[in-house]
């Protein structure tokens, strides 16, 4: 039998196999495939000859296992080559854990549900937005919009630190309550009406929104202070004579309330208007001053990261990054509106943290991509096929999956600490708080969902733009030929 060999043979482990560089796509899809099944399907076959001599010589008990294993072999092989097949003609895998479907999870493919979310959170708001605004009987009240921005009146109390440590919600409901005395409106009407200043002021109108309310000071100085509404310029002149007469008239039911309880509890203590309860008015004039600044910075910096990310990566990534940040920037405004959030100078700050936490998640998916790419631009040879669908989704989605948990574990710690922060702080803390924590959330899923699936359209889109310019330009020769 030895004599039989053939002499050429070698061994499978001396043997070299080359192969040609895989294309790009298949680089990609075959990333999905497991070791193992890539190691059975790279084993070079044994080059065996055969053996010479009758059939007859080889003895059964040797003969069982070969064919046995020529029957297993097509399918193992039909086993093993179906993932392989399946990635190859982009049909999605079935089975397997949950990791083992998020790592084999088209993201850009479900673009359409990735765009439509955020318009039924627009809708939503939208319909908020006319209920308030109907129910407070003028379209600013459909955004609760604080006095940094339309203007208001700040009332102060100072009753010292001992009794707004230990008896703050007592005067805390004492000056609430003064604050919406219907009687205080009723008299507020009656004097527009007799000095021919307005005729349609109703009660909803004079009671004041309490925009929030904080302590300040320390020691004996320690105070309780309240945000409140103006009466609209609809209904008062141009002087504001009925906002400052409903004031002043506010402040002297504090104070007969305020010492009408210190009396009850024997307190030698008396607060006087103008001196421990105090107003400070706030005209429409410098909050709109206040709003145009802020929008001016909100501006520069979204064309500063515009700017940034068109350099650093191309134009799409630029555009879609800039249209994730409005995005974000819509869905605060959004949540504002539905849980009638204020809005002032504190959320303008908050929008320009989240416009600034969120960009580094897109850039983190973005430079994946950039990475991805130039290391299927070397192992495929082939620039051109780069630019097709067939080989950018996939790439683009391998790229936001490598960087998932990254954008999630970041996102989740800086969430927890924040709502810590509202939680715990005081209202004018809450409000900065509560718009940066419907940020964090909005710019999650804008740089996981929504900008990588709006880099894919563009991109696809300028390809077609791209490939019929390109036949249209082939094609002119032979029409100008066929002119001839």
């Amino acid at each position: 039998m030895a004599n039989n060999k053939n002499k050429n043979y070698q061994p499978p482990y001396k043997k070299k196999k080359t192969q040609k560089p895989a294309p790009a796509e298949e680089l990609l899809q075959a990333q999905d495939v497991t070791a193992a099944e890539e190691s059975a399907a790279e084993a070079p076959a044994e080059n065996i000859a055969p053996v010479a001599g009758p059939a007859e010589n080889i003895a059964p008990a040797e003969q069982a296992p070969a064919e046995k294993a020529a029957e297993q072999a097509p399918a193992e092989a039909a086993e093993q080559a179906a993932p392989q097949e399946a990635a190859a003609a982009g049909k999605p895998l079935k089975g397997g854990s949950l990791a083992d479907k998020w790592s084999r999870f088209r993201l850009t493919s479900f673009w359409r549900i990735w765009v439509s979310i955020p318009f039924v959170v627009i809708a939503i708001a939208i319909i908020c937005f006319g209920a308030y605004a109907g129910q407070g009987g003028a379209f600013e009240n459909g955004i609760n919009i604080g006095i940094d921005f339309k203007g208001g009146t700040i009332i102060t109390t100072k009753l010292g630190e001992d009794i707004v440590q230990n008896d703050y919600d007592e005067y805390y409901d004492i000056i609430e309550g003064a604050i919406n005395d219907a009687a205080i409106a009723d008299e507020v009407i009656a004097y527009a009406q007799e000095n021919e200043i307005s005729s349609s002021l109703t009660q909803n109108v004079v009671i004041p929104n309490i925009n929030y309310t904080q302590t300040s000071g320390v020691g004996e100085e320690m105070a309780i202070v309240f945000k409140i509404d103006n009466i609209s310029s609809s209904f008062d002149n141009e002087a504001n004579d009925i906002t400052r007469y409903r004031n002043g008239l506010i402040l002297e039911k504090i104070a007969a309330d305020i010492n009408a309880r210190f009396g009850e509890k024997e307190v030698s203590d008396r607060v006087y208007v103008n001196e421990d309860i105090t107003s400070e008015y706030i005209g429409a004039s410098a909050s709109s001053r206040l709003l145009m600044l802020g929008g001016i910075a909100l501006l520069v910096a979204i064309v500063v990261i515009l700017v940034y990310v068109m350099i650093r990566f191309e134009v799409f990534s630029g555009l879609s990054a800039v249209i994730a940040l409005i995005h974000d920037v819509a869905i605060m405004f959004c949540i504002t509106i539905i849980f009638r959030i204020q809005v002032n100078a504190a959320f303008v700050s908050a929008i320009i943290t989240i416009v600034a936490y969120s960009i580094n998640n897109t850039i983190v998916i973005f430079d994946r991509v950039r990475e991805n790419n130039k290391i299927a631009k070397k192992l495929a040879e082939n620039n051109a096929a780069l630019s097709a669908s067939s080989t950018l989704r996939p790439l683009v989605d391998r790229s936001v999956r490598e960087t998932t948990l990254r954008n999630f574990n970041s996102t989740i710690t800086t969430l927890v600490m924040i709502l810590l922060f509202s939680i715990i702080g005081t209202s004018s803390v809450r409000e900065f708080g509560v718009p940066v924590i419907a940020g964090l959330v909005g710019g999650f899923y804008s740089s996981m969902f929504l900008s990588p699936s709006l880099y894919i359209l563009m991109k696809e889109a300028d390809e077609k733009r791209k490939a019929k310019k390109a036949a249209k330009k082939a094609a002119a020769p032979t029409a100008q030929k066929a002119k001839a």
